[in-house]
């Protein structure tokens, strides 16, 4: 121990104002880290004492006193950076993996009115094979039709088109009561309400904002009734007419000519739009010539699990591991009616075990905390309680819902940075081999 280092831990074991005890053990600390940080191999205990450093601020400031300002946390920060050179390998595995999935890519797109750069989006999203697809369709001015199991990510690749085009995204939730109101306008008791599709196709909103673009995604089209939807089908075969000179119209509940913008059309179901499925209720078997109108552009949609595990669980492969095996099971046995397992599930999961773990996540403000948060067994009783009795029965069993109780417990004493193990990053590989390999048959 340096001489600096006895003065301040003398000051630590006799001050009796507290005020100067918390400076005296800050001081001692940033020197700790300090040198720590020099060693290189440990740096992640040098960013422990960081974080020491950071809570010891936090209770003053939390106490009304002001023994550690804020500029003395930053300096502590500041030194640690410029006496240290952090490597991307001595990161927690956390942080590499959102680093991982941050690579920004831009793409310039030219619509039939602009020219711009689109928004950003990470590099596994943007090379996921179904991903280049719609950006095809858009270039062609394609209306697309993704079908495919509940949970496997139809809406959710909808959601992320609009946020790299950086456009908006508009939704018709499709069902056997949409009107023509919900999707051109019409009058109500309130006044004139402005419908969805011509939202999206003035890019206008309900109050008269201005949008850059819409995506307009017709949710569970098939379930649409057919007389509704013969007011779609003029609207849909008029968007490839659209030139920089030539505009296209459609009527709004007006009776007003409104004039196609920018909008790019996609569509969502469980099934092909000619035909119904006894798994899915309420869907119609629509007039095929709403069928046309998605031509060539009609994609069966399954789960993308390198783009779940890369982009959202790494770092949490345990989850990841488990909710896919429930996930094939639910599957499996035809119970998606029930409920299913889909990519906000797991994030949920995760983002309920974070705040499980971490006492920051806890925090409500400087006096508040949680004082019993919620575990992830809860999470995942709160899903499987969404199945009947019968059914919960086999999915405990055939996924080994005790033996993923205890591992739950075994990463509870991990630090939380270092929970996946090798043997579980090789099994999730493995099966994210699988689903491309289906992947592949599918859209083949």
């Amino acid at each position: 121990m340096t001489e600096q280092e006895k003065k301040l831990q003398n000051i630590i074991d006799t001050a009796t104002n507290d005020e100067v005890k918390i400076m005296a053990q800050a001081e001692l600390q940033k020197l700790g880290l300090l040198k720590k940080a020099t060693d290189g191999d440990d740096l992640a205990r040098a960013l422990v004492a960081l974080k020491d450093v950071v809570d010891n601020f936090k209770q003053t400031q939390g106490s009304g006193k002001s023994g550690v300002s804020e500029e003395d946390v930053e300096d502590m920060v500041r030194a640690m950076v410029q006496n240290t050179k952090i490597r991307y390998e001595d990161l927690d595995p956390e942080l590499k993996a959102k680093l991982s999935g941050s690579v920004k890519v831009q793409l310039t797109l030219t619509t039939p009115t602009s020219t711009g750069k689109a928004g950003a989006i990470t590099e596994q999203q943007l090379t996921r094979p179904l991903f280049q697809k719609l950006l095809s369709d858009f270039k062609a001015t394609n209306n697309v039709y993704l079908y495919g199991g509940a949970g496997t990510g139809k809406t959710f690749i909808a959601e992320q088109l609009a946020k790299f085009l950086g456009w908006t995204y508009v939704e018709v939730n499709c069902n056997q009561f949409t009107s023509p109101l919900d999707l051109v306008g019409g009058q109500t008791i309130n006044g004139y309400q402005k419908g969805k599709l011509e939202m999206a196709w003035t890019n206008e909103n309900r109050e008269g904002e201005q949008m850059k673009g819409a995506v307009l995604c017709l949710d569970e089209l098939p379930k649409l009734d057919p007389n509704t939807a013969g007011l779609l089908n003029a609207a849909l075969a008029k968007i490839r007419n659209k030139t920089a000179t030539n505009d296209v119209t459609i009527y709004n509940g007006r009776g007003q000519q409104i004039v196609l913008q920018n909008m790019f059309v996609i569509a969502t179901g469980n099934t092909p739009l000619n035909e119904e499925n006894p798994d899915y209720e309420a869907n119609f078997k629509q007039d095929l010539s709403l069928q046309d109108r998605f031509v060539g552009s009609t994609y069966i949609v399954v789960p993308d699990y390198r783009s779940e595990y890369e982009v959202f669980m790494r770092g949490f492969t345990f989850i990841f591991l488990y909710m896919t095996k429930l996930r094939e099971l639910i599957i499996e046995r035809r119970w998606t009616g029930k409920a299913f397992v889909s990519i906000r599930i797991m994030q949920s999961m995760k983002a309920t075990y974070l705040v499980y773990r971490d006492p920051e996540y806890q925090q409500i403000n400087p006096k508040t905390a949680i004082k019993t948060p919620k575990t992830l067994k809860e999470s995942l009783d709160s899903l499987l309680a969404l199945f009947t009795i019968t059914q919960q029965g086999p999915l405990k069993e055939l996924t080994d819902y005790d033996g993923f109780i205890r591992t739950i417990a075994i990463k509870d004493n991990m630090p939380l940075g270092e929970l996946d193990t090798k043997e579980e990053i090789d099994e999730a590989n493995r099966i994210i081999k699988r689903n491309e390999e289906e992947q592949q048959t599918a859209n083949s």
